[in-house]
């Protein structure tokens, strides 16, 4: 059983600054549990309520705390009833050879934010780039989105501008070249804003190719998960037709 000061410092893992603190995220619901369980992720403790534990088989060293302890704890207004406690892996640095990097500037949709990391996943990325101001990767809610990916992609928090001032850049806007012409090298970056503001960056990037993807109906934009997808699907589409070795078929070999 957790000491009291241990429930504290988890209960506070609600916000970021105490994520940030001690080092420690929380996932909830048996599923990404068992994800973290069998990955190279370190844990701290697996917690399960007193109702879970009557119905469903435990994984191995997991502990069991009352219904009202877990309630306390969970991020969520109906806790699943099985939690774990991560330890944030140590930061690394934006692998800026890779030949195509997604990043992402001033996202503030966790969900938004957990779909990019699924979708980064699906591609066989490793990293997504974001501003200093883009969501925090272990909110409750971009985990979820994420589906497990958060397991196999980190987000690296950079000053995107500075970061990106040299590079070949390809920028989603609601006006631009077609998608489907842009001239996509590796390595190179696809930059996704927000569905609000888009790209602010814009201005201060030399090497900013503008596309748009093109619209043959009446919506008036895509949120930045969307036009993450159908950028991303492109850009693998036209570095394979190059001849990135990354990015030939069989896709997962």
């Amino acid at each position: 059983m957790p000491s009291a000061a241990k429930f504290k410092q988890y209960a506070s893992l609600r916000m970021p600054k105490y994520r940030q603190k001690y080092g420690l995220f929380t996932v909830e619901g048996r599923k990404v549990v068992d994800e973290v369980i069998h990955s190279r992720a370190k844990l701290e403790a697996v917690m399960a309520s007193e109702s879970y534990a009557s119905k469903q088989a435990l994984p191995e060293t997991c502990e069991i705390i009352s219904d009202a302890d877990m309630k306390r704890l969970s991020q969520f207004e109906t806790a699943p009833g099985i939690m774990a406690v991560v330890l944030m892996p140590s930061a690394q640095a934006w692998q800026d050879q890779a030949p195509l990097t997604l990043a992402v500037d001033g996202l503030a949709d966790p969900g938004n934010l957990g779909t990019l990391i699924r979708l980064a996943d699906w591609y066989g990325m490793t990293q997504v780039l974001a501003s200093e101001d883009t969501v925090d990767q272990y909110n409750p809610k971009c985990l979820a989105a994420s589906m497990g990916s958060f397991l196999r992609v980190e987000v690296v928090y950079v000053h995107l501008a500075e970061v990106l001032k040299n590079k070949r850049v390809f920028g989603a806007y609601l006006e631009g070249t077609s998608l489907y012409d842009a001239p996509f090298e590796a390595p190179s970056v696809l930059l996704i804003g927000s569905e609000s503001h888009g790209i602010r960056i814009g201005e201060e990037l030399e090497n900013l190719h503008r596309f748009t993807i093109p619209r043959l109906g009446q919506a008036e934009s895509l949120n930045a998960a969307m036009a993450a997808g159908i950028s991303l699907d492109n850009a693998v589409r036209r570095l394979r037709e190059r001849g990135v070795a990354k990015f030939a078929l069989p896709f997962n070999k």
